[in-house]
């Protein structure tokens, strides 16, 4: 199984201003890394993780924390301008999320996002994407996950 994790999640996982969103997101990597499961992400990814923790963290510890997550992530280079475009006039959505909404379908992924819009768009798209903060999509998306066997 792959995924597409958007950087929502991750930003759940780091910094806590829910504990149960929080919660859920630590859980979620556990069981990620606990199956060996490889997250891929459109290359926009890194500019958006690196921006997102130099808002909450100095720089040292920002560039820290973005180098431990990029050293665990797979990065699709190139994501086909055409198929941006036929998502964000399909669907509406932010330019940010035609990148991963592409990258789901590039790699046959299943998206996981910490954004409602981004999932319904993502799901409008035929894309299977997962709402971790909606308890249904969370637990079937545990169930999916743990059924996975481990990948080399």
């Amino acid at each position: 199984m792959s995924l597409v994790v958007d950087v929502s999640v991750f930003i759940d996982r780091l910094f806590i201003y829910d504990e149960q969103r929080s919660s859920r997101a630590r859980s979620l990597f556990r069981l990620i890394d606990g199956r060996s499961l490889n997250i891929f992400e459109p290359q926009v990814f890194g500019i958006e993780l690196a921006s997102q923790l130099a808002r909450r963290k100095p720089t040292t510890i920002a560039r820290k924390l973005y180098d431990e997550i990029m050293n665990k992530i797979i990065l699709i280079d190139e994501i086909e301008y055409d198929l941006l475009l036929d998502i964000s006039l399909t669907t509406a959505c932010r330019a940010i999320d035609a990148f991963y909404i592409a990258a789901a379908i590039i790699i046959s992924a299943k998206l996981v996002s910490a954004d409602k819009v981004m999932v319904n768009n993502a799901r409008k798209y035929g894309v299977e994407a997962y709402y971790i903060h909606n308890l249904n999509d969370y637990n079937t998306l545990v169930s999916k996950i743990s059924q996975t066997t481990t990948q080399t």
